[in-house]
């Protein structure tokens, strides 16, 4: 997460991030209260796992401040989109392929211990989903909650492009009256894809999975949001644009919708507050949001591990049913602190020094004398 000043970060953020992963895990344990027969407290989950699901439209309001942040001094000519999606894919795609290979290792034990043949997917199906490409290809997902990872490396394309496509202009400073004075050239730009999206994710073009176009309104909020933070939007527009998606929400008050509008109107309130750097800031919510992002891709084979001994042990019974859900939570956040040290740290590790090359070739660029 980025910075406001040298080593330090958002930590409102980043716990939000944290509370969300551990929500997203709640739908992927339903099946361990789904018994022979009616029970509350099947009702119960049923009700909670609706929520879970929702709380995904978190993380691509959280990626958009945490992106557009990283991005905010693109204004300058050493901004790079070859540069900038090396580092994201540096950073995301090896713990990525541990999530795959993890996921595999699982399936294959599985099929030793209940003595099932293995299906080995095509060599098409593994290439798509290194390259994020098979919602798009309709191939299916080794995980059920990657598809959120394909949408957010699009993400990333789209806004990056955004982002270079405006740098590369003169005049990016911010106009000093009038109506322009509301924002810089990169927030009306941000303004006007958010209002675009908003309408099209809300007409023609319903959140489902494969393309980034309806979920692009949410990560663009959180940008938003980030550019409120250093001011380069006012006040009074970043509000307008929250009232838009107010309104939007009567037209389909969904609850994924709705925790996306609550996340943003949340990080505002932080900012007006000052609570960016206060709220939620203790060591627990912390650890939650650094490993957030492992919590993401293994606790879905937890979940499945957890749900056949459910199977096998009481079919029937709640008591061994909420011991294997803290059974999943406690082994999800045991292996995402593995997953975190051993896959996670290194790649970052090596994106910042990804970037901090790149900006010492920009300041020597910068500093070089006229030939």
């Amino acid at each position: 997460m980025p910075s406001t000043s040298q080593g330090r970060r958002f930590e409102f953020i980043d716990a939000l991030r944290g509370f969300a992963a551990l929500a997203v895990v709640l739908p992927h344990t339903l099946g361990l209260f789904i018994y022979p027969h009616p029970s509350w407290l099947s009702q119960l989950f049923l009700r909670l796992a609706e929520y879970g699901r929702a709380s995904v439209e978190v993380f691509f309001v959280v990626s958009g401040f945490a992106i557009a942040y990283s991005l905010r001094d693109a204004v300058s000519g050493s901004f790079s989109l070859g540069r900038f999606m090396l580092r994201r894919a540096v950073r995301l795609d090896p713990p990525y392929w541990a999530g795959l290979l993890l996921g595999g290792l699982v399936v294959i034990i599985r099929a030793r211990v209940t003595h099932e043949s293995i299906a080995l997917p095509s060599p098409g199906k593994v290439l798509a989903h290194l390259l994020y490409l098979q919602d798009i290809l309709g191939l299916g997902q080794f995980n059920v909650v990657f598809w959120t990872l394909c949408l957010e490396f699009q993400l990333y394309l789209a806004f990056a492009i955004m982002m270079r496509s405006i740098s590369s202009l003169r005049g990016t400073t911010r106009a000093s009256s009038g109506i322009w004075a509301e924002a810089d050239r990169y927030g009306w730009l941000m303004v006007a894809a958010f209002l675009l999206s908003l309408i099209l994710s809300h007409t023609v073009w319903p959140m489902l999975p494969g393309w980034f176009v309806p979920f692009f309104y949410l990560f663009l909020s959180g940008s938003l949001a980030a550019w409120k933070t250093l001011g380069r939007i006012s006040d009074r527009l970043f509000q307008l644009c929250l009232l838009a998606m107010a309104l939007a929400l009567l037209a389909k008050p969904e609850a994924a919708r709705v925790f996306g509008f609550l996340a943003v109107f949340a990080v505002y309130v932080a900012i007006r507050r000052g609570g960016l750097h206060r709220w939620l800031a203790g060591r627990a919510a912390q650890s939650l949001g650094r490993i957030s992002y492992s919590i993401y891709l293994v606790h879905v084979p937890i979940a499945g591990v957890f749900l056949g001994l459910r199977t096998r042990l009481a079919p029937d019974s709640k008591l061994v049913s909420l011991l294997c859900l803290s059974g999943v939570y406690l082994s999800t956040i045991a292996l995402a602190l593995l997953f975190h040290r051993v896959v996670e740290v290194p790649c970052l590790r090596l994106s910042q020094q990804l970037k901090r090359s790149r900006s010492a070739e920009a300041q020597g660029i910068q500093q070089a004398p006229p030939a």
